[in-house]
């Protein structure tokens, strides 16, 4: 747990788990914001970026001290001076910056969460550029995993979800995951299957129709949950 530092702790609903809209400008759906303290071992600052996760473009700096934070979103795992974290402080007016860099007092949200998610917007895109697509039949998580940029995290669904579990950030039986979300089944044991939630009720995966699809959840039986991304 960090120091505690004065700020305003903002209440997170259902409806704000469910929004989306522009990147850089990542409106919050509460006027309430939060403070923190950027530190960093070079003094430098810490990059901020254009989305929530390294691949985006950096588009400043922020600099050591003091920091406003209009809202936060889930986002790449980053290691920083607070540890591993995977949510990314959106400065208003400029772009995001992992929280991983940021003392907020609190290793969660302490913000509303952002109307956008940049990198849940990527991953979506992905599957829908794939619709249709059999070359993936078999490798479920490896499309997941593919649609974040990422390949080799988790040997397979089941693995990845109850890495979720095991972290106690698993939301079992939500038939209602946030854009970006992973969504999970206990099918093909042991090896489970998974797919990426578009935020309206709908998800894509591979093995809908025995192709990548989109759907209404539940769809598949033996549904488990949903969890953000730990990759």
């Amino acid at each position: 747990m960090r120091t505690a530092l004065t700020r305003t702790i903002a209440r997170i609903t259902t409806a704000a788990l469910l929004g989306g809209a522009a990147a850089v400008g990542a409106v919050a759906l509460s006027a309430h914001a939060a403070t923190g303290t950027v530190v960093t071992d070079s003094g430098a600052g810490v990059t901020i970026r254009s989305g929530n996760a390294t691949s985006f473009g950096a588009v400043g700096t922020q600099p050591n001290g003091s920091v406003e934070i209009d809202c936060q979103v889930y986002g790449e795992p980053v290691t920083g001076k607070f540890g591993r974290s995977l949510v990314w402080d959106h400065v208003p007016g400029k772009g995001f910056i992992s929280d991983s860099y940021v003392n907020t007092g609190s290793s969660g949200l302490v913000a509303p969460l952002c109307t956008s998610n940049p990198r849940a917007d990527k991953a979506i895109a992905w599957y829908a550029a794939r619709s249709g697509s059999t070359a993936y039949q078999g490798y479920c998580e490896k499309a997941a995993e593919n649609s974040y940029g990422k390949d080799l995290v988790w040997a397979s669904a089941k693995a990845d979800w109850n890495d979720a579990v095991a972290r106690g950030v698993a939301h079992r039986g939500d038939l209602n995951p946030p854009k970006g979300a992973l969504v999970f089944w206990d099918l093909a044991a042991p090896y489970g299957h998974v797919g990426v939630a578009r935020g309206d009720g709908y998800f894509w995966a591979t093995s809908v129709n025995a192709k990548i699809g989109l759907a209404k959840l539940p769809y598949f039986s033996s549904y488990l949950g949903w969890a953000w991304p730990n990759f």
